[in-house]
């Protein structure tokens, strides 16, 4: 009935992926597969304790490896999601029990820490940008059925912002849903770099990305110095 999908890339250290597929290993009628883009810490080991699915590849951006976890989804509804948000599991029974009713959507964004900034971060993600403009974050962990993932091309092959080109096509053929189910995301970037520091960060990569300058430059710039979703090679 679902099939989950999880992007990974060196995810021991923050200790979601743990968690993650702790949590959904006994949900019923539910595939779930790890499509790992070449960890080099204990990624793998982690997956295959847990006994799901794994896929290696060689591909660098995330959009690659959630596109080839699309292509082997077995079930008609497609959760997309985040190596470092975590979900009810009241919210995947929902969204199997819906899934026949529902196109497309996202869970309920919240953080796993309080302050006063990522409250205000949440609540815009979820009510303005979310569901007055239909886009949302992978973090969100968007779902979509298989058939409207394809019908769209999936998700372009960019290094960073490939969520929100992915949500705007799709508004151009139905309206999403967001399920009031919380998708507790990791705030690690906020963490490592100063909170007020990420979020200035932030703002200036959504100028880059509107102004069509060059994913790659961009997303080298986002993860410089904690490389969650890329790894780049240093030059000599």
């Amino acid at each position: 009935m679902l099939s989950i999908i999880v992007p990974t890339l060196n995810e021991e250290k923050t200790g979601y992926l743990s968690l993650i597929l702790k949590t959904y290993q006994n949900v019923e009628n539910c595939e779930i597969i790890c499509v790992d883009g070449g960890s080099i810490d204990n990624t793998l080991s982690i997956i295959a304790e847990a006994g799901v699915r794994l896929i290696e590849t060689s591909i660098s951006s995330r959009a690659g490896r959630l596109n080839v976890g699309i292509d082997e989804a077995n079930n008609e509804m497609v959760l997309l999601h985040h190596p470092r948000s975590i979900l009810d599991i009241q919210g995947i029974e929902a969204l199997k029990k819906q899934a026949e009713q529902l196109s497309w959507g996202a869970f309920t964004h919240q953080f796993n820490i309080k302050h006063p900034l990522l409250k205000f971060t949440s609540w815009y993600s979820n009510f303005i940008r979310g569901d007055r403009r239909g886009v949302y974050y992978l973090d969100h962990c968007l779902f979509a059925k298989k058939e409207l993932l394809l019908k769209v091309g999936m998700l372009p092959d960019i290094d960073i912002f490939e969520d929100t080109e992915l949500c705007l096509r799709l508004n151009s053929q139905e309206k999403a849903v967001r399920l009031p189910f919380i998708s507790e995301t990791s705030a690690i970037r906020f963490q490592t770099r100063g909170i007020y520091s990420q979020a200035l960060t932030n703002q200036y990569m959504k100028w880059l990305y509107y102004f069509k300058r060059s994913d790659s430059k961009i997303n080298q710039h986002y993860e410089k110095n904690i490389e969650l979703n890329t790894i780049y090679k240093k030059k000599k």
